[in-house]
């Protein structure tokens, strides 16, 4: 099999899994090295980033920047899955809230908040997933964790159905959201669309279906489909390092670069050519690599080191 070290955008379509859309572009790709940066579940469609090569070292990087959504929220009933794919049942209640009270609700789940995942979801408890244990019908206890609900916006409120626009950090459940929505309201609620429209700098705009990577494929066009790493990282702050500076990183040194007294934290390290030398943390004016992708051999086929 060919190996490519790339970032991939692929527009998901509702019913596959995420770890169905990377076999099938392992197939499309014919390369092994292939994985996805933050799920989707079946239900929901839209952004997926897909890292091949070595670049599969980098997802956690490229999930790390904010997320918008299109959903749509459903009331007067709840599901065990916290959308339409579950077991669902009509609540007790069956009475409307009025948009007045919708925007009240939502204005409590902005900002900083405590969420808890839905059983149904890929935490592990005691090195177990929890959506194994939801489906042995075992309790699944998981803890609150911290996320940041950046805007919601209301675009349309028709009862039963809710459609909203969320920007929101990554971890964040839109499953959870509705479901505690629902519950604050008295009512009830599930998920019942959901689109994710962006992931960090990567959107639909730079987004291909399967079927449209099939038809690339066939015309030797792949990689067209392949978008630049600096945008894929764009989250992420940059750091350009000259060619001495390149080689200490490289092989694992720790240095002062010029200007490095100025930033901190995690950052996107480049060469004096533009190609990513991998990641590094800044920290008193100090620059440590994390991750490297550059070694000295690669340097000096590139020209760069003389």
């Amino acid at each position: 099999m060919s190996e490519r070290d790339g970032v991939l955008v692929v527009d998901k379509t509702h019913g596959p899994t995420s770890h169905d859309v990377v076999a099938a572009v392992r197939r499309i790709f014919a390369m092994r090295r292939v994985g996805h940066c933050g799920t989707l579940d079946p239900v929901a469609t839209g952004v997926l980033v897909v890292c091949l090569g070595a670049y599969t070292r980098l997802s956690d990087w490229f999930s790390k920047g904010d997320k918008e959504y299109e959903t749509v929220f459903f009331f007067g009933a709840r599901s065990d899955t916290g959308d339409r794919q579950g077991q669902i049942l009509p609540s007790a209640d069956q009475s409307m809230p009025s948009l007045e009270a919708v925007t009240s609700a939502l204005a409590g789940f902005k900002g900083q908040i405590q969420q808890v995942p839905p059983a149904y979801s890929a935490v592990k408890v005691a090195g177990v997933r929890s959506y194994k244990l939801a489906r042995r019908q075992q309790p699944v206890a998981l803890d609150p964790r911290p996320v940041e609900i950046k805007s919601i916006e209301v675009l349309a409120f028709e009862a039963p159905r809710l459609s909203l626009r969320i920007r929101c950090s990554r971890g964040t459940y839109i499953r959870s959201l509705a479901v505690d929505l629902g519950e604050a309201l008295g009512c009830g609620a599930y998920v019942e669309e959901l689109r994710r429209l962006r992931v960090g700098e990567l959107n639909l705009g730079q987004a291909h279906t399967l079927g449209q990577l099939r038809e690339l494929a066939e015309q030797d066009c792949l990689d067209e489909t392949l978008v630049p790493v600096q945008q894929a990282l764009g989250s992420l702050p940059s750091f350009s390092l000259d060619l001495p500076e390149s080689q200490v990183f490289t092989q694992g040194g720790t240095m002062r670069p010029a200007g490095g007294e100025s930033a901190a934290g995690e950052c996107a390290v480049y060469g004096v050519d533009g190609r990513l030398l991998g990641i590094g943390n800044l920290a008193g004016g100090s620059l440590r690599p994390l991750k490297v992708f550059v070694s000295q051999a690669r340097l000096a086929e590139s020209g760069s080191v003389r």
